[in-house]
């Protein structure tokens, strides 16, 4: 019998690992997979690196960066802000804050038709607050807040755009205080990537585990109280078991209302020859007539290993409410990328179409996923990111540690 077995080897579950290893606890980590991290994991095609649906790692992250050293990951930074596709043309929106060219970034953004000064204004004012504004009634969205604050153009073509790639959620129904809590993080640093895929960062907290205490490619088909069958019928013990599960598996298992509030993420890997921009950000489509295609990024563009020499990964990230394997939607976002791009699409070599159901947890279940069985890690314990998933593992690593001195 294991002291703890963790059921899932996500950066949650390998977070809660590092933290048990490191008291000398007798732990097992169970993973059905062949591979570690879970939705923060990434696959090799053709030599290309495809992130499981488009994701970024800020460097503000301290729960991440105080057990993984940037060049351990060979961390790059994207630029501050974005690209933004409008109706009247192309504009930059970028922190002069964080721009080597601090005067012309400035002069750019408080010339760009984006948005009024005031916006800007109180924009920057905003990420700069330590708290919810006061006098907002809770709980308010995110989508009423910016209504209420910011003009017309610069919510529809800046801000829910940007936030509603970070939240999967175009409507911004988001609670206030997670869009507080993540513009938080955002403002106090930058974007960017692992030199080999968000898989480095799995792998990283992984390789700083004893490997005989992680079985991949083993499920655990049910639970009961401190005992578990595996798929192979062989049983197992522990003395605690700690789920690092996703939201909807947790609570299928205790028998909770499952998520409604899906949030899923869409997003189609394409090859190149050659940049169809040059600036290493994120580009938002704002364009009115454009319902498909919501951002563009090249990772490549920081990070030539997603791709062969001389290549170049374009991730194409559409509104999760659009399936890409109808003919239908494909033609539509095409069209939407040579209305962008021109006539360069036509060469492009799609690579994979992703889609990750339930992607974000659901915002509206605030369910306890606890009982006095099991203790539960996972990103949907608060506010959704990745330096929450690595809070929550280390914190339950943390109460089991306690409940072992209280036995």
């Amino acid at each position: 019998m294991h002291d703890v077995v963790i059921v899932g080897a996500g950066i949650s579950g390998l977070r809660c690992a590092l933290e048990l290893e490191t008291a000398g606890v007798d732990y097992l980590i169970l993973e059905k997979n062949a591979f570690v991290g879970g939705r923060c994991s990434s696959s090799i095609s053709d030599g290309f690196i495809l992130d499981r649906g488009f994701q970024i790692l800020l460097d503000s992250y301290d729960e991440v960066f105080s057990v993984v050293s940037e060049k351990d990951l060979g961390y790059q930074r994207f630029l501050s802000g974005a690209l933004i596709d409008t109706d009247r043309g192309v504009r930059e929106v970028f922190d002069p804050f964080k721009s080597s060219r601090q005067l012309r970034t400035a002069t750019k953004l408080l010339l760009s038709d984006i948005g009024s000064f005031r916006d800007k204004w109180r924009l920057w004012r905003s990420s700069k607050s330590k708290a919810l504004p006061s006098g907002v009634a809770m709980p308010a969205s995110t989508d009423q807040y910016l209504r209420n604050l910011f003009s017309e153009r610069f919510l529809e073509e800046f801000l829910r755009p940007f936030w509603g790639s970070v939240f999967l959620d175009y409507d911004l129904r988001v609670p206030l205080d997670q869009f507080f809590e993540l513009l938080k993080f955002f403002s106090a640093g930058w974007g960017g990537l692992p030199a080999h895929g968000m898989q480095a960062l799995p792998d990283a907290l992984a390789g700083k585990l004893s490997k005989e205490r992680i079985r991949l490619e083993t499920s655990v088909v049910s639970i009961n109280g401190n005992r578990l069958e595996l798929s192979s019928g062989e049983l197992m013990e522990a003395r605690k078991v700690i789920l690092a599960l996703p939201q909807e598996i947790v609570c299928r298992l205790m028998d909770f209302r499952l998520p409604v509030n899906e949030r899923s993420s869409a997003c189609v890997y394409f090859a190149a020859d050659s940049s169809p921009f040059d600036l290493p950000a994120l580009r938002l489509n704002a364009k009115t007539d454009h319902k498909i295609v919501r951002t563009i990024c090249l990772p490549t563009s920081i990070q030539p290993n997603y791709a062969p020499p001389d290549k170049v990964l374009i991730s194409v990230n559409l509104d999760p409410q659009f399936d890409y394997a109808n003919p239908d939607i494909r033609r539509g976002t095409l069209n939407e990328l040579l209305e962008l791009f021109g006539s360069q699409v036509n060469d492009w070599e799609e690579i994979e179409f992703m889609r990750i159901l339930n992607a974000l947890p659901d915002y509206g279940l605030n369910a306890n996923l606890e009982d006095m069985d099991y203790i539960v890690c996972g990103d949907y314990s608060s506010t959704p990111s990745i330096n929450n998933a690595f809070a929550s593992g280390r914190q339950a690593a943390t109460r089991c540690l306690k409940d072992r001195q209280e036995i």
